[in-house]
């Protein structure tokens, strides 16, 4: 069961404001004087941790989150420490930050679902920048990613932000993660066309699509249909390359059957007719 910190009571806040108000002028120089101290001290701190978090693989926004979270957390140390020394009710002072605290979370628990989805992401590192990826039926390249959202930039030049709640939820494919992809393209061909001059003029149209040397090229026969034998094709390119690659070679494969004289089949039906008589 979650307990949340009380409402402090009327009684607390009265003897919170007689505390503040029985301060006197030279406790309160000396709490500035702590108060300047700290704010030097946290500085201090900060850029410390800044040049340790630099040394790691932390994401840039997950430096800055830390960052900021232990820059509240100072500061609210350094207050407590202060309004103890001018003789203020510490317990009274934290169960009204508490309440604070408490109504901002409730306000903002949205928004805080998807800075731990940032944190999430940030950590594990499913994604870049600049990766092509999907986010169950979105995808696009990686802009940003941000605390809150990450943004993704669509091959139709759209632009699209996704909670990091969901995208920590979602399936991810990252199709870059790997800088290359296997392109996978069936054809078919007549069964009048011999089929090493097919699988030749196949070959041809995947050179023209500049793949990955040294990597397995792969052209066979997939099946025999009812109208045409059905090729199977795949080969290597690079990531950033798969939707141009399968525009162009379709283009290629045009071109070389034509070239070799290659019939490129449809469904159709031959009906032979036999004179009994």
């Amino acid at each position: 069961m979650i307990r949340f910190a009380a409402a402090p009571s009327a009684e607390e806040l009265s003897n919170l404001r007689e505390s503040i108000q029985n301060v006197s002028l030279r406790t309160g120089l000396v709490a500035l004087g702590m108060l300047l101290v700290s704010i030097l001290a946290i500085r201090l701190v900060i850029v410390l941790v800044d040049r340790m978090l630099r040394r790691t693989k932390l994401d840039s926004s997950l430096h800055r989150f830390i960052e900021t979270m232990l820059r509240v957390l100072l500061y609210f140390a350094a207050l407590l420490m202060i309004a103890s020394y001018v003789g203020i009710d510490v317990t009274s002072l934290v169960a009204l930050l508490s309440l604070v605290s408490l109504a901002i979370t409730l306000s903002v628990q949205n928004a805080l679902s998807n800075v731990a989805g940032g944190i999430m992401i940030m950590g594990t590192k499913p994604f870049r920048k600049g990766d092509y990826v999907s986010v169950d039926e979105l995808a696009g390249v990686v802009d940003e990613i941000g605390m809150f959202y990450t943004k993704l930039h669509t091959i139709d030049n759209r632009s699209v932000l996704i909670p990091n709640s969901k995208v920590a939820a979602a399936t991810v494919e990252n199709y870059s993660a790997f800088g290359k992809r296997r392109l996978d393209m069936e054809f078919s061909a007549s069964y009048e066309a011999e089929p090493e001059r097919v699988r030749q003029a196949l070959r041809a149209a995947v050179e023209r699509c500049d793949p990955l040397e040294g990597e397995e090229l792969c052209v066979a026969i997939q099946s025999f249909d009812d109208s045409a034998i059905r090729y199977h094709v795949h080969f290597w390119i690079p990531a950033n390359r798969v939707i141009q690659t399968r525009f162009d070679l379709n283009s290629a494969v045009w071109e070389e059957f034509r070239r070799g004289g290659i019939e490129m089949t449809y469904p159709h039906m031959n009906v032979h007719i036999q004179n009994r008589g």
